[in-house]
């Protein structure tokens, strides 16, 4: 193996582990089940590895697209229906309490 190769598949799983480690036992599956002539092993690694490379590819893509420029939905009127309440200032008197 190439050591850009290498350096790739470091950078992936570092960057994503868990599907890294989903796709790694999907393959071990696929690559068992064939060695010992488990068909049904075999056809569940490659399962997992093309549901799980499917589903990252299609969040990938759902991400990546514009939501689009829909305006952002009000709930609340934009002014108020009661008055505004009136701003208390500071007297200037002092009450003392002696």
């Amino acid at each position: 193996m190439g050591h850009s190769a290498s350096r790739f598949i470091q950078r992936r799983f570092r960057k994503e582990p868990i599907i890294s480690a989903v796709v790694t036992v999907g393959l071990m599956n696929g690559l068992l089940g064939t060695l010992q002539g488990q068909a049904l092993l075999a056809v569940l690694g490659l399962i997992v590895v093309g549901g799980t490379l499917s589903w990252r590819t299609w969040y990938w893509y759902r991400r990546s697209t514009p939501v689009g420029d829909r305006p952002a939905m009000r709930y609340l009127p934009d002014q108020t229906s009661r008055p505004q309440m009136p701003v208390m200032g500071l007297s200037s008197k002092r009450q003392s309490s002696r």
